[in-house]
């Protein structure tokens, strides 16, 4: 008895042996890149996709503008390049143009360069996709552009959760199209959301498929009859897709692109009031059960100051609502909005045609570029760069065009400071007296607070003049952040 006892016991402490050589053995091993276990990975952009849109109505042929900054990436991504090739509607469309979906790819290789050109399928029906590799990924921005090279919309990234929020149906936008493009290999299906000042719009209530390497369009118009805010939020159950948004003044008017709204939240920033702002609409959208009480600051080369009056502004629940900025004056300005529910927000800078539309946005990180800049024209570019919390030093460089006259060099950056609680509005001249289009690359020094950017484009001779065209400023990463690891025996041991 007392042997089978010892067997036993042999046996038992056997087994705990291994057990324990297993978890030792499935140990995980140090980082390559930091000795500490809570270190945070940080690698190069060696892959991107983006995609356009079809010109907007009455806009005319379809141009992309594209450059990549990849200042910062190391020798591993030294080499790259994007292509721009068609994507066609998953609607028939007659023949001759079916034809044309077929137009052969273009490849761009350098860097620090703006590139412009027609899109690959450059009529009414064709979008743009977008492949960037290694050097040419790092620091990518690519946007829809006018035949004078003004970019008006970012090339949007795949993603399965967009927001847009801007006029309605009755208060100018005769037309109001969106459009899904999946870049994917296989078919995504999405929900879209409608939000106006009534409320929840059920009558694009079916979700939508976006079959793999094609783009869908619809006149969201006919459901939101009456408007005067309209917010759309687009969310795929499966998939990803690249959404936009078009609205259309009517006649010869003239439409807009909404820009990418920031996910509704608390504390939200507008970059990119011109001086044309005493005029301009605000729209806030509620998604959630309750009603917002919203304070609205602007941010103005004075300083802070209260459109309202100090006074809280309610808007109501699952609804989009409107709200004058008369008494902004004409200040370039930024409007930060803090609300005790999550909202999401954009506003109307009145201009030509129905004028131009900016958005809450996240802050410029590491590096912001718009890559499509008009020089000449009587046309004014420049930037209002808006610092909420502390004070803000900026570098702003331009980069030329492959089809200046000259062999492109690099100029000397332009240095600014904005201060805390303050918008600062400047000019933005084209490389050495060039004619053609640029790209401007806008850089938060060290030690910065958030920076809030928009480009803006006037007619008239100056930044008061007449808006022609506002966009946000995007970031342009050369590398990205992954999530910190940690040992852990859990997929082992319970």
């Amino acid at each position: 008895m007392t042997r089978r006892r010892f067997g036993l016991f042999g046996v038992i402490v056997a087994l705990l042996v291994v057990v324990y050589a297993v978890a030792w053995g499935t140990k995980p091993g140090q980082s390559a890149v930091s000795a500490g276990n809570n270190a945070v990975q940080t690698v190069g952009v060696t892959a991107v996709t983006r995609s356009c849109p079809p010109p907007g109505a009455g806009a005319g042929r379809a141009n992309i503008a594209l450059v990549s900054v990849p200042s910062s990436v190391k020798s591993a991504a030294a080499t790259g390049n994007a292509t721009l090739s068609a994507i066609p509607s998953a609607v028939s469309k007659p023949a001759s143009q079916q034809a044309s979906h077929q137009a052969a790819a273009t490849t761009v290789t350098t860097p620090d360069v703006l590139t412009a050109l027609p899109a690959p399928q450059a009529a009414e029906f064709g979008g743009t996709q977008i492949n960037a590799t290694g050097q040419l990924a790092a620091g990518l921005e690519a946007e829809q552009s006018t035949a004078n090279g003004t970019g008006t919309l970012t090339c949007a990234h795949p993603g399965a959760d967009m927001w847009f929020v801007g006029t309605g149906q009755e208060a100018g936008a005769s037309d109001i199209w969106l459009y899904l493009t999946n870049t994917g290999v296989m078919a995504a299906s999405v929900d879209v959301t409608l939000l106006t000042d009534a409320g929840v719009q059920n009558g694009l209530a079916g979700g939508i498929t976006v079959p793999a390497h094609q783009y869908v369009s619809v006149n969201l118009a006919q459901y939101v009859k009456g408007s005067s805010a309209l917010a759309v939020r687009v969310q795929t159950s499966s998939g990803q897709v690249a959404a936009n948004v078009w609205e259309d003044g009517g006649g010869s008017s003239g439409g807009a692109w909404l820009p990418l709204a920031a996910s509704a939240g608390t504390q939200l920033v507008i970059p990119g009031l011109t001086a044309a702002g005493s005029a301009a609409k605000l729209f806030v959208a509620v998604p959630g059960p309750d009603d917002a009480q919203l304070k609205v600051t602007a941010l103005t080369a004075q300083g802070k100051f209260q459109p309202f009056g100090g006074a809280e502004v309610d808007a109501p629940s699952g609804a989009a609502s409107s709200f004058p900025l008369s008494a902004l004056g004409a200040s370039p300005a930024a409007l930060v909005i803090t609300s005790n529910v999550p909202v999401t927000a954009g506003v109307l800078v009145p201009g030509h045609g129905i004028g131009g539309f900016t958005a809450a946005v996240a802050p410029v990180t590491e590096q912001g570029v718009v890559a499509g800049n008009p020089a000449g024209g009587g046309l004014t570019t420049g930037l209002v760069l808006s610092a909420p919390a502390g004070a803000v030093r900026v570098s702003v460089r331009v980069l030329p065009s492959t089809t200046a006259e000259r062999s492109p060099l690099t100029p000397q950056p332009q240095f600014l400071t904005i201060e805390a609680g303050h918008t600062l509005a400047a000019e933005v001249s084209p490389p050495k007296g060039d004619t053609a289009p640029f790209a401007i690359v806008v850089t938060p020094q060290p030690g910065s607070g958030p920076l809030y950017a928009a480009r803006v484009v006037t007619s008239g001779g100056s930044l008061s003049g007449t808006l022609q065209s506002v966009l946000p400023v995007p970031s342009a990463l050369t590398t990205i952040t992954l999530p910190s690891a940690r040992d852990t025996y859990s997929t082992v041991l319970p």
